[in-house]
Protein backbone atom coordinates (compact mmCIF):
# COMPACT_ATOMS: atom_id res chain seq x y z
CA UNK A 1 0.00 0.00 0.00
CA UNK A 2 1.46 3.32 -1.26
CA UNK A 3 1.79 6.11 0.92
CA UNK A 4 -1.09 7.99 -0.51
CA UNK A 5 -3.14 5.28 0.11
CA UNK A 6 -2.28 4.56 3.77
CA UNK A 7 -3.02 8.54 4.31
CA UNK A 8 -6.42 8.62 3.08
CA UNK A 9 -7.09 4.83 5.04
CA UNK A 10 -6.10 6.74 8.59
CA UNK A 11 -8.57 9.43 7.28
CA UNK A 12 -11.17 7.53 7.19
CA UNK A 13 -10.62 5.61 10.38
CA UNK A 14 -10.20 8.74 11.58
CA UNK A 15 -13.44 9.83 10.50
CA UNK A 16 -15.53 7.23 10.95
CA UNK A 17 -13.63 7.02 15.17
CA UNK A 18 -15.00 10.39 15.60
CA UNK A 19 -18.67 9.78 13.90
CA UNK A 20 -19.11 6.66 16.24
CA UNK A 21 -18.39 8.48 19.53
CA UNK A 22 -21.50 10.99 18.49
CA UNK A 23 -23.87 8.65 16.99
CA UNK A 24 -22.80 5.02 17.44
CA UNK A 25 -22.80 2.03 15.55
CA UNK A 26 -26.42 0.98 15.13
CA UNK A 27 -27.45 2.89 12.30
CA UNK A 28 -25.13 2.60 9.06
CA UNK A 29 -26.81 4.61 7.22
CA UNK A 30 -26.66 7.13 9.33
CA UNK A 31 -22.98 7.07 9.40
CA UNK A 32 -22.76 6.98 5.76
CA UNK A 33 -24.47 9.82 5.43
CA UNK A 34 -22.08 11.62 7.95
CA UNK A 35 -18.78 10.32 7.04
CA UNK A 36 -19.61 9.86 3.15
CA UNK A 37 -18.27 6.40 3.44
CA UNK A 38 -19.96 3.96 1.29
CA UNK A 39 -22.58 1.67 4.03
CA UNK A 40 -20.92 -1.69 3.31
CA UNK A 41 -17.78 -0.42 3.70
CA UNK A 42 -18.62 0.93 6.97
CA UNK A 43 -20.20 -2.20 7.63
CA UNK A 44 -17.46 -3.78 7.13
CA UNK A 45 -15.26 -1.33 9.03
CA UNK A 46 -17.37 -1.60 12.23
CA UNK A 47 -17.41 -5.94 11.69
CA UNK A 48 -14.27 -6.37 10.54
CA UNK A 49 -11.48 -3.36 10.59
CA UNK A 50 -12.11 -2.18 13.85
CA UNK A 51 -11.15 -5.36 15.39
CA UNK A 52 -7.57 -5.71 13.20
CA UNK A 53 -6.73 -1.72 14.85
CA UNK A 54 -7.27 -3.15 18.20
CA UNK A 55 -10.34 -1.10 19.21
CA UNK A 56 -14.20 -2.20 19.91
CA UNK A 57 -17.21 0.05 19.73
CA UNK A 58 -19.06 0.32 23.06
CA UNK A 59 -21.87 2.78 24.97
CA UNK A 60 -21.62 3.95 28.10
CA UNK A 61 -24.69 3.63 30.84
CA UNK A 62 -26.05 7.08 32.10
CA UNK A 63 -26.53 5.38 36.01
CA UNK A 64 -27.72 8.56 37.16
CA UNK A 65 -30.98 8.40 34.76
CA UNK A 66 -31.04 4.58 35.87
CA UNK A 67 -31.98 5.88 38.82
CA UNK A 68 -28.88 4.94 40.60
CA UNK A 69 -25.81 6.90 42.84
CA UNK A 70 -22.24 5.45 42.30
CA UNK A 71 -19.94 4.72 45.78
CA UNK A 72 -16.85 3.02 45.55
CA UNK A 73 -15.81 0.35 48.15
CA UNK A 74 -12.33 -1.18 49.44
CA UNK A 75 -13.10 -4.60 50.78
CA UNK A 76 -10.72 -6.93 52.26
CA UNK A 77 -12.14 -10.47 52.10
CA UNK A 78 -11.56 -12.72 55.58
CA UNK A 79 -8.09 -14.82 54.37
CA UNK A 80 -9.04 -17.94 52.34
CA UNK A 81 -12.57 -16.84 51.39
CA UNK A 82 -12.41 -16.08 47.55
CA UNK A 83 -14.89 -14.36 46.27
CA UNK A 84 -17.58 -15.76 48.68
CA UNK A 85 -17.97 -12.13 49.96
CA UNK A 86 -19.48 -11.06 46.72
CA UNK A 87 -21.68 -13.71 46.55
CA UNK A 88 -22.99 -11.63 49.46
CA UNK A 89 -22.91 -8.19 47.74
CA UNK A 90 -26.03 -6.36 45.32
CA UNK A 91 -25.44 -3.67 42.99
CA UNK A 92 -21.50 -4.23 42.50
CA UNK A 93 -20.95 -3.23 38.99
CA UNK A 94 -17.20 -3.21 38.87
CA UNK A 95 -15.01 -5.21 40.71
CA UNK A 96 -11.39 -5.81 40.65
CA UNK A 97 -8.76 -7.77 42.80
CA UNK A 98 -5.74 -5.67 44.10
CA UNK A 99 -2.38 -7.20 43.05
CA UNK A 100 -0.30 -8.59 45.85
CA UNK A 101 -3.08 -8.06 48.20
CA UNK A 102 -6.33 -9.58 49.71
CA UNK A 103 -8.40 -6.43 48.92
CA UNK A 104 -10.94 -5.59 46.33
CA UNK A 105 -11.73 -2.21 44.22
CA UNK A 106 -15.17 -2.01 43.60
CA UNK A 107 -17.91 0.13 41.74
CA UNK A 108 -21.35 0.05 43.50
CA UNK A 109 -24.86 1.61 41.63
CA UNK A 110 -27.28 1.80 44.78
CA UNK A 111 -30.90 3.00 44.43
CA UNK A 112 -30.74 6.24 46.86
CA UNK A 113 -33.30 4.68 49.10
CA UNK A 114 -31.11 1.87 49.74
CA UNK A 115 -28.29 3.27 50.96
CA UNK A 116 -28.88 2.43 54.45
CA UNK A 117 -29.69 -1.32 53.46
CA UNK A 118 -26.70 -1.67 51.71
CA UNK A 119 -24.79 -0.44 54.50
CA UNK A 120 -26.25 -2.99 57.16
CA UNK A 121 -25.26 -5.85 54.02
CA UNK A 122 -22.00 -4.93 54.80
CA UNK A 123 -22.14 -4.92 58.30
CA UNK A 124 -23.98 -8.38 58.21
CA UNK A 125 -20.89 -9.80 56.13
CA UNK A 126 -17.91 -8.34 58.42
CA UNK A 127 -20.12 -9.53 61.53
CA UNK A 128 -20.18 -12.87 59.61
CA UNK A 129 -16.49 -12.56 59.36
CA UNK A 130 -16.65 -12.99 55.78
CA UNK A 131 -14.78 -9.69 55.28
CA UNK A 132 -12.22 -8.55 58.05
CA UNK A 133 -12.56 -4.50 57.14
CA UNK A 134 -14.13 -2.00 54.02
CA UNK A 135 -14.51 1.74 52.89
CA UNK A 136 -17.01 2.97 51.37
CA UNK A 137 -17.77 6.33 50.25
CA UNK A 138 -20.57 8.05 47.70
CA UNK A 139 -19.27 9.16 44.14
CA UNK A 140 -20.73 12.88 43.35
CA UNK A 141 -19.98 12.44 39.78
CA UNK A 142 -18.45 10.29 37.33
CA UNK A 143 -17.48 10.72 33.77
CA UNK A 144 -16.12 8.64 31.22
CA UNK A 145 -13.04 10.48 29.06
CA UNK A 146 -13.19 9.42 25.47
CA UNK A 147 -11.11 7.25 23.14
CA UNK A 148 -7.85 9.63 21.73
CA UNK A 149 -8.05 9.09 18.22
CA UNK A 150 -5.05 11.65 17.74
CA UNK A 151 -2.58 10.09 20.06
CA UNK A 152 -3.25 6.25 18.25
CA UNK A 153 -1.25 5.15 16.06
CA UNK A 154 -3.61 3.26 13.06
CA UNK A 155 -0.67 0.73 11.53
CA UNK A 156 1.09 0.03 15.01
CA UNK A 157 -2.02 -0.61 16.41
CA UNK A 158 -0.59 0.88 19.71
CA UNK A 159 -0.31 3.99 21.34
CA UNK A 160 1.61 6.87 20.54
CA UNK A 161 1.95 9.57 23.57
CA UNK A 162 3.15 13.18 23.17
CA UNK A 163 4.84 13.37 27.34
CA UNK A 164 4.92 17.06 27.32
CA UNK A 165 1.78 17.52 26.15
CA UNK A 166 -0.18 15.91 29.26
CA UNK A 167 0.37 18.16 31.63
CA UNK A 168 -0.72 21.25 29.67
CA UNK A 169 -4.15 23.48 30.35
CA UNK A 170 -6.76 22.35 28.59
CA UNK A 171 -11.07 21.53 28.73
CA UNK A 172 -11.21 18.57 30.69
CA UNK A 173 -13.46 16.07 28.12
CA UNK A 174 -15.83 13.25 28.73
CA UNK A 175 -19.56 12.28 29.30
CA UNK A 176 -20.60 12.73 32.71
CA UNK A 177 -23.34 12.15 35.38
CA UNK A 178 -24.02 13.14 38.56
CA UNK A 179 -25.55 10.67 41.37
CA UNK A 180 -28.80 10.95 41.87
CA UNK A 181 -31.60 11.09 45.12
CA UNK A 182 -34.51 10.23 42.80
CA UNK A 183 -36.23 7.44 41.25
CA UNK A 184 -35.75 6.53 37.71
CA UNK A 185 -38.78 6.02 34.65
CA UNK A 186 -36.38 2.51 33.95
CA UNK A 187 -38.22 -0.84 32.99
CA UNK A 188 -37.12 -4.31 32.81
CA UNK A 189 -37.05 -3.79 28.75
CA UNK A 190 -35.13 -1.30 29.37
CA UNK A 191 -32.53 -2.59 31.00
CA UNK A 192 -32.63 -5.97 28.85
CA UNK A 193 -31.87 -3.97 26.15
CA UNK A 194 -29.20 -1.84 27.69
CA UNK A 195 -27.60 -5.27 28.76
CA UNK A 196 -27.22 -6.19 25.04
CA UNK A 197 -26.04 -3.31 23.81
CA UNK A 198 -23.47 -3.22 26.34
CA UNK A 199 -22.51 -6.91 24.70
CA UNK A 200 -22.67 -6.09 21.52
CA UNK A 201 -23.28 -2.18 20.32
CA UNK A 202 -24.20 -3.24 17.01
CA UNK A 203 -27.02 -6.14 17.73
CA UNK A 204 -29.85 -5.54 15.53
CA UNK A 205 -33.36 -4.72 17.72
CA UNK A 206 -34.85 -7.94 16.23
CA UNK A 207 -32.02 -10.29 17.62
CA UNK A 208 -32.03 -7.83 21.40
CA UNK A 209 -35.68 -8.40 21.53
CA UNK A 210 -34.96 -12.72 20.97
CA UNK A 211 -32.59 -12.53 23.45
CA UNK A 212 -34.85 -10.80 25.87
CA UNK A 213 -37.46 -12.89 24.58
CA UNK A 214 -40.10 -10.02 24.08
CA UNK A 215 -42.14 -8.87 20.77
CA UNK A 216 -39.74 -7.27 18.42
CA UNK A 217 -42.16 -4.24 17.99
CA UNK A 218 -41.85 -3.69 22.24
CA UNK A 219 -38.53 -3.62 22.32
CA UNK A 220 -38.34 -0.89 19.17
CA UNK A 221 -40.68 1.25 21.23
CA UNK A 222 -38.92 0.59 24.39
CA UNK A 223 -35.11 1.61 22.11
CA UNK A 224 -36.70 4.54 20.76
CA UNK A 225 -39.25 6.07 23.13
CA UNK A 226 -37.55 4.98 26.78
CA UNK A 227 -33.74 4.13 26.08
CA UNK A 228 -32.58 7.04 23.51
CA UNK A 229 -35.09 9.83 24.67
CA UNK A 230 -34.56 9.29 28.31
CA UNK A 231 -30.79 9.21 27.42
CA UNK A 232 -30.00 6.29 29.32
CA UNK A 233 -27.35 5.84 27.12
CA UNK A 234 -25.36 8.76 27.85
CA UNK A 235 -22.39 8.69 24.91
CA UNK A 236 -21.12 6.06 22.85
CA UNK A 237 -17.71 5.03 22.33
CA UNK A 238 -13.81 3.68 21.54
CA UNK A 239 -12.28 1.29 23.49
CA UNK A 240 -8.44 -0.51 23.17
CA UNK A 241 -9.16 -4.11 23.42
CA UNK A 242 -5.97 -5.50 21.83
CA UNK A 243 -4.65 -7.03 24.91
CA UNK A 244 -7.69 -8.97 25.31
CA UNK A 245 -7.81 -9.70 21.47
CA UNK A 246 -4.23 -11.49 22.23
CA UNK A 247 -5.14 -13.23 25.15
CA UNK A 248 -2.39 -11.67 26.49
CA UNK A 249 -3.68 -10.05 29.92
CA UNK A 250 0.20 -9.97 30.80
CA UNK A 251 0.43 -7.10 28.29
CA UNK A 252 -2.21 -5.00 30.19
CA UNK A 253 -1.72 -2.94 33.65
CA UNK A 254 -4.80 -1.94 35.39
CA UNK A 255 -4.73 0.25 37.92
CA UNK A 256 -6.85 2.52 40.11
CA UNK A 257 -5.36 6.14 41.14
CA UNK A 258 -6.88 7.66 44.25
CA UNK A 259 -6.71 11.05 45.58
CA UNK A 260 -8.08 11.67 49.04
CA UNK A 261 -9.27 15.08 50.27
CA UNK A 262 -7.73 17.77 47.62
CA UNK A 263 -8.21 21.27 47.71
CA UNK A 264 -10.01 22.73 44.85
CA UNK A 265 -6.34 23.75 42.81
CA UNK A 266 -4.84 20.26 43.18
CA UNK A 267 -7.88 18.58 42.32
CA UNK A 268 -8.47 20.67 38.88
CA UNK A 269 -4.20 19.79 38.02
CA UNK A 270 -5.40 16.02 38.92
CA UNK A 271 -7.96 16.02 37.07
CA UNK A 272 -6.97 17.44 33.97
CA UNK A 273 -3.81 15.21 34.34
CA UNK A 274 -5.99 12.16 34.61
CA UNK A 275 -8.31 13.48 31.83
CA UNK A 276 -5.48 14.20 29.45
CA UNK A 277 -4.14 10.49 29.71
CA UNK A 278 -5.25 8.28 26.83
CA UNK A 279 -5.63 5.54 29.23
CA UNK A 280 -8.17 6.31 31.50
CA UNK A 281 -11.13 4.84 30.71
CA UNK A 282 -13.03 6.47 33.86
CA UNK A 283 -12.75 8.93 36.64
CA UNK A 284 -15.25 10.14 39.67
CA UNK A 285 -15.41 12.15 42.58
CA UNK A 286 -16.52 12.64 45.75
CA UNK A 287 -18.10 16.18 47.69
CA UNK A 288 -14.79 16.26 49.66
CA UNK A 289 -12.57 16.06 46.56
CA UNK A 290 -11.79 12.60 47.05
CA UNK A 291 -10.89 11.74 42.91
CA UNK A 292 -10.38 8.75 41.41
CA UNK A 293 -9.11 7.16 37.67
CA UNK A 294 -9.20 4.08 36.37
CA UNK A 295 -6.47 3.19 33.82
CA UNK A 296 -5.40 0.43 31.21
CA UNK A 297 -2.06 0.54 30.55
CA UNK A 298 -0.07 -1.07 28.08
CA UNK A 299 3.06 -3.12 29.66
CA UNK A 300 5.53 -1.18 27.38
CA UNK A 301 4.18 1.83 28.55
CA UNK A 302 3.67 1.09 32.12
CA UNK A 303 6.89 2.10 33.79
CA UNK A 304 6.91 5.81 31.27
CA UNK A 305 3.36 6.08 32.80
CA UNK A 306 3.89 6.03 36.18
CA UNK A 307 7.24 8.30 36.55
CA UNK A 308 4.79 11.06 34.30
CA UNK A 309 1.54 10.41 36.92
CA UNK A 310 4.88 10.70 40.08
CA UNK A 311 6.53 13.65 38.18
CA UNK A 312 3.37 15.43 38.28
CA UNK A 313 1.14 14.47 40.72
CA UNK A 314 2.86 13.01 43.57
CA UNK A 315 2.72 16.51 45.70
CA UNK A 316 -1.10 16.82 45.21
CA UNK A 317 -3.45 15.87 48.18
CA UNK A 318 -2.31 14.73 51.23
CA UNK A 319 -3.01 10.52 50.73
CA UNK A 320 -2.24 9.16 47.12
CA UNK A 321 -1.54 5.82 46.08
CA UNK A 322 -2.15 3.78 42.54
CA UNK A 323 -3.75 0.32 43.02
CA UNK A 324 -2.57 -1.71 40.89
CA UNK A 325 -5.63 -4.61 39.82
CA UNK A 326 -5.12 -8.11 38.26
CA UNK A 327 -6.51 -8.27 34.93
CA UNK A 328 -7.36 -11.62 35.44
CA UNK A 329 -9.93 -11.43 38.48
CA UNK A 330 -12.05 -8.40 37.57
CA UNK A 331 -15.71 -7.85 36.66
CA UNK A 332 -16.24 -5.47 33.71
CA UNK A 333 -18.52 -2.35 34.46
CA UNK A 334 -21.37 -3.94 33.80
CA UNK A 335 -25.37 -3.46 34.95
CA UNK A 336 -27.24 -4.72 38.03
CA UNK A 337 -30.39 -5.76 35.83
CA UNK A 338 -30.80 -8.74 37.81
CA UNK A 339 -31.88 -6.52 40.91
CA UNK A 340 -34.18 -5.40 39.08
CA UNK A 341 -38.00 -6.83 39.26
CA UNK A 342 -40.62 -6.42 36.62
CA UNK A 343 -43.45 -5.55 38.96
CA UNK A 344 -41.62 -3.93 42.13
CA UNK A 345 -38.24 -2.37 40.23
CA UNK A 346 -35.37 -2.25 42.30
CA UNK A 347 -34.82 -4.27 44.70
CA UNK A 348 -32.23 -5.22 47.75
CA UNK A 349 -31.71 -8.48 49.46
CA UNK A 350 -30.54 -7.79 53.10
CA UNK A 351 -27.53 -10.19 54.48
CA UNK A 352 -30.43 -13.24 55.78
CA UNK A 353 -32.32 -12.81 52.82
CA UNK A 354 -28.73 -13.88 50.72
CA UNK A 355 -28.06 -16.88 52.54
CA UNK A 356 -31.37 -18.05 52.33
CA UNK A 357 -31.86 -17.71 48.64
CA UNK A 358 -28.14 -19.28 48.46
CA UNK A 359 -29.15 -22.12 50.47
CA UNK A 360 -32.64 -23.16 48.71
CA UNK A 361 -30.82 -22.85 45.46
CA UNK A 362 -27.88 -25.31 46.75
CA UNK A 363 -28.83 -29.11 45.66
CA UNK A 364 -29.79 -31.55 48.54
Amino acid sequence: MGALERLERRNQDFLLLETIKRVGVQNYSLLSRLTGLNAETIRYKVSKHLGKLGLNATIRINYGELGLSISYLLVTPRAGSGREWLDNMNYVIFSGKLMGTNKYFCLCALPFRFKKKFNDVLEGIKAQGIVEDYEIADVSWMRYPPFRVEMYDFEGKAWKIDWTRLGLPGKEVGASFLSVNRDSEVDYIDLKILKAMLLDPTIPIAKAAKAIQANPRTVRYHHTEHVMKAKFILSNDIRWVRPFQDGGLERLMRAVIIFRKLDQGAAEKVRRFCNNLPFTWLEAGTEDRTYLALIDIPIELFHESIRQIESHLRLEGDNYEVMMLDPSKMQPLDIPDEMFDKERGWRLLNYQEVTAAQAQERPN
